[in-house]
């Protein structure tokens, strides 16, 4: 039995999970503030077969998970966005420059559905990314996540009264607080929106399914109109997918 230790480590939050076997034995998820708590954690696991990394968070954190890996005499893979990998294909002008975590969710979401798809992570940030029906990542969108557009708003105007969390989505805002949460979803779906036509129209036929992940996801469902299913964890999916072909 192959035991696989993955870990996201994100701007806000590193998850991490032990596979083996087809099953999760165990994960869990801490802010990177509380990354040496992993520790404690991670000397009550398993030693792993092979420990698969995805990061884009700070330099520091990066030096801290290498310090808490060490304690196994473990294979170490550090994910890297690739040319081609486990059937996907990156269409990146430099592929290396493609994010981590959005190159293992394109590998996740390929290995689920195998046509043509859009994968939405609505994180610190939310990612949009266009997978073709031959497993072609053919490009993405970065744009603000919903607390960061608060932020922006508040940072930057003068509604430094408003509440960040108090608003609700209206189709006609009559207050400011409505104003400013309805604005920000407006602004996601339609990016989400656009987005699915695009893709429809370049493989030329209506998308079939989307995945969304991420810690904000909750938020935009209740208002998305296109197929979509919710995916946990997506990019822990794909980094077990990259590990068992580097086992194979």
């Amino acid at each position: 039995m192959s035991y696989i230790l993955a870990i996201d480590s994100g701007n806000t939050f590193i998850k991490w999970g032990l596979y083996a076997d087809g099953l999760w034995i165990k994960y869990g998820i801490i802010s990177y503030e509380g990354v040496l708590v992993l520790n404690e954690e991670f000397s009550h696991l398993p030693e792993p077969d092979i420990v698969i990394i995805s990061h884009v968070a700070r330099a520091i954190t990066r030096d801290q998970l290498v310090a808490l890996i060490s304690i196994w005499d473990a294979r170490y893979y550090w994910v890297d966005a690739q040319e081609f990998q486990c059937n996907v294909s990156n269409s990146y002008s430099i592929p290396q420059q493609l994010g981590s975590d959005r190159w293992a969710s394109l590998i996740a979401a390929w290995n689920i559905s195998q046509q043509a798809c859009l994968v939405i992570s609505v994180g610190t940030a939310m990612t949009i990314d266009a997978l073709t029906d031959s497993g072609n990542f053919l490009g993405g969108i970065i744009i603000p996540g919903i607390e960061l557009m608060h932020n922006s708003l508040f940072s930057h105007t003068q509604l430094t009264t408003i509440s960040h969390s108090s608003g609700n989505y209206r189709v006609f805002p009559q207050n400011t607080n409505d104003a400013v949460e309805s604005g920000v979803i407006q602004c996601m779906m339609g990016a989400i929106d656009r987005m699915y036509n695009f893709l429809s129209l370049q493989v030329n036929h209506p998308i079939e399914v989307c995945f969304i992940t991420g810690g904000g996801a909750s938020k935009l469902i209740p208002y998305i109109k296109i197929p979509v299913t919710v995916i946990e964890n997506l990019v822990l999916r794909g980094l077990i997918i990259i590990a068992n072909d580097l086992l194979q």
